[in-house]
Order: C-alpha cells, then sequence, then structure tokens
C-alpha cells in the first residue's frame, strides 16, 4: 500500500500537466514570451530611438546599442552621437559614452514615480551656427525618459566653444565635469522655494579651478535660481585666441580668475560677474608688425599698469549685471568705476564677495510686478483710446 501511494505522489505533477494542458501552456507560453521580450527588447529600445534621433531638426546620429535591466526598472543608452547635418562644425553637438536611466526607488517610497539619470563622459560641441536651437530636444528628452527626472549625475564631460572663422581657431571650454542635480521634481522640501541644489566642478582652458553651486526651482517655466561661481588660477594666455580676436590683445604671461553671483526671481535676475587678473604682461610690440595694433597694445598696456592695484599686482572690474532674464542690463559705468575702485582702493578680493542672495531678486522682481500695472494703467494704448471715445462722445 505505501508503494503504491509513493509512485501516485511521485506521478502527481505529470497528472496535473495531463489534466491541465491550456493552464500548463500559458505558463511555459508566458515564460517563453518574457525570455523572448527580454532578449528583443534592447534592441527594439534602440531602433525606437534612433528613430526619434532622426526625427530632430537638423540634427541627425544614432545610438550603438541598448542594455536593459528590468530588476532595477531601468536601462541603459550605449554611444550616443549626435550632429548637426547642415553648417555645422566638424565634431557632434552631443556625444556620450553611457546614460543610465532607472526608477528611483527612494522617492517612489514617498509616493513619487520619478526616474533617476546617470551621463558619463558627456561632450557638447557649440559654435556660432552648431547651437543646438530649434531642435525638438524637449520633446527627445520626453522620448528617452518617459518619467520625470529628479535626480541627475553627469560622471566627466566636456562643454566647448568652437569658432573656425577665427583666426587662429577660438576653443574655449570646461573638461573634467562634475555635476550633480538633486530633487529636480521636488519630492522633498515642499515648501521650499528653490527645492533643488545644483553643484557642478570642472578644468577651464588654462588649467583653471571651476566650480559653481546654488540652488534652483526648475518646476517653473522661467526657473528661479541663486548661484556662485568661481573660477580660479587660469593662465591668461590660454584665453589668447579669444584676446586677439575681440581685443586685438595678445597676454605674454597672467593669471585669470572670475567670480560671480547670480539670483533670479519670476525672470528678474541681479548679481554680477568679477574678473580678476594678475601679473599680467602683453607680448613685446616689436614681435607685431601691424601698426594700428602697435598703437593699441601701448595703450592698452599702459591702461593696465596705471589702474592696476600695484601691492597686488592686480587688475580686477566688477560688472553688476540687472534687469529681464533673458536679455539682462550690465551697468558698464559702474564696470569701468570699479577699475579705479580696486586700483586706488582696497584690491578686490578673489572670492565671490557675498553680497547677493535670492531675496534681493524676489523683491526685485515683486517691484516690478508692482509697478507694471500702474505702469499699464497710465499708459496703455486701449486706455488712451478709451478715454479719447469718451471726450468724443462729450463733444
Amino acid at each position: 500500500m505505501n508503494k503504491n501511494e509513493g509512485l501516485t505522489v511521485s506521478a502527481n505533477p505529470l497528472q496535473f500537466v495531463l489534466r491541465h494542458k491550456i493552464l500548463a501552456g500559458v505558463i511555459i507560453g508566458f515564460a517563453f514570451a518574457s525570455i523572448a521580450s527580454r532578449i528583443y527588447l534592447p534592441f527594439w529600445l534602440r531602433d525606437y530611438i534612433n528613430a526619434e534621433i532622426s526625427q530632430l531638426e537638423n540634427y541627425s546620429g544614432s545610438v550603438e546599442s541598448v542594455g536593459v535591466s528590468l530588476w532595477r526598472g531601468a536601462y541603459q543608452i550605449h554611444g550616443m552621437d549626435i550632429s548637426k547635418t547642415t553648417g555645422g562644425i566638424d565634431k557632434p553637438f552631443l556625444s556620450t559614452s553611457s546614460i543610465d536611466l532607472a526608477l528611483d526607488w527612494g522617492s517612489l517610497i514617498r509616493g513619487r514615480v520619478v526616474a533617476e539619470v546617470d551621463i558619463y563622459d558627456i561632450k557638447l560641441n557649440f559654435a556660432k551656427n552648431q547651437t543646438g536651437q530649434g531642435a525638438g530636444w524637449p520633446a527627445f528628452v520626453d522620448v528617452i525618459s518617459p518619467l520625470d527626472v529628479n535626480r541627475l549625475t553627469v560622471h566627466g564631460g566636456r562643454i566647448a566653444y568652437i569658432d573656425y572663422t577665427a583666426e587662429p581657431t577660438i576653443n574655449l571650454y570646461i573638461e573634467d565635469i562634475v555635476l550633480s542635480i538633486t530633487n529636480l521634481r521636488n519630492v522633498r522640501d515642499g515648501e521650499n522655494r528653490l527645492p533643488s541644489r545644483v553643484d557642478a566642478y570642472g578644468t577651464s582652458v588654462g588649467g583653471g579651478d571651476l566650480r559653481m553651486g546654488g540652488n534652483m526651482n526648475f518646476l517653473k517655466d522661467t526657473p528661479d535660481f541663486d548661484f556662485g561661481l568661481e573660477l580660479r588660477g587660469a593662465d591668461l594666455t590660454a584665453f589668447n585666441d579669444y584676446a586677439r580676436e575681440y581685443a586685438l590683445l595678445d597676454f605674454s604671461k597672467g593669471t585669470v580668475g572670475i567670480f560671480a553671483e547670480l539670483a533670479a526671481a519670476d525672470g528678474h535676475v541681479v548679481g554680477y560677474v568679477k574678473p580678476v587678473a594678475t601679473d599680467i604682461a602683453l607680448i613685446d610690440l616689436d614681435q607685431d608688425q601691424n601698426p594700428f595694433n602697435i598703437l593699441w597694445e601701448a595703450v592698452a598696456s599702459l591702461f593696465i599698469e596705471l589702474f592696476e592695484n600695484q601691492p597686488q599686482d592686480q587688475f580686477a572690474a566688477r560688472v553688476p549685471i540687472e534687469g529681464d532674464l533673458g536679455d539682462p542690463d550690465q551697468d558698464m559705468w559702474a564696470a569701468f568705476f570699479s577699475i579705479f575702485k580696486n586700483a586706488f582702493g582696497k584690491a578686490f578680493s578673489k572670492d565671490e564677495d557675498g553680497t547677493v542672495n535670492f531675496n534681493d531678486a524676489y523683491r526685485e522682481a515683486s517691484k516690478e510686478a508692482q509697478s507694471a500695472p500702474r505702469e499699464k494703467q497710465n499708459g496703455s494704448p486701449n486706455n488712451t483710446d478709451e478715454e479719447g471715445k469718451a471726450d468724443d462722445t462729450s463733444a
């Protein structure tokens, strides 16, 4: 009896399959479909992304491959390369070695379905005829990341501006870029006006150490922000191609730093940019055969010599910035007089001044918003027309 019972138990799985052929077929079919889709999905995603790249206006390119990590809720784009089709330069507008897009599990716990993105070795090349404008990038980003991005990290990169029309070619760049943006979708700090943190580091042309940090609100159509920027220890001679093209100057030595604070609220920006150069020297005048250049360089050399802070061997200026974010005003008179202040007063510090913050921009934006209705009421063409009609009626 026990032997028969043992045989009956061991045959149960086979009997189950025989008795439930349809259910077993569904399970086996689902398993095969899952495996097949897992194998095919990366190829489908690659072709899909390549098709979307082909829809970009005036730009084309491709991705080499796509990887999928279902257990992470993630996929990876490898070897993206996008160039301008006509009128661009011989370098791609955008290229990356890898982009990893994954579900942000930490935010999911808080009830928010958002993504986190890691970009590796990104390269962006801008030029006068290759700016990236009007290509349809927002729609493309929505395609490759259907979820809102809450964290973005760049692990190594290079941004360059190249001008082949200049003689010699201008090539300004920042490389070894590390960028971190957190809480983009305001998953945390819901009451904070600037909930997202932004930090960036890099190395400029001339070996300068670039650092930028601040806070931002990306959720507004025109983002609010409060940033500080420092560029330290860049070799001034590395900027000679740019200086020749736009200022007709050649430096034989010098070190430059740039310090800035900018804050914006409701499209109104306030701040300043402060370039500080030390140990400046222009090239010997007898190396230039152009009489006009010789005269200009002599005047510039004399001006720098007269209006540098002699104890610190430092030439500096401070350019105030305020106004509409799209086209802010630069107070050049204040910048000009700041040269004298640095020369004959206390030398400007090689640091941020700590005099600008978001509240400054917010107050100026509020004043502008309050004055706009009064200006419209006092000077609106519509009001003038209505008053004219009223006068005609009374007459």
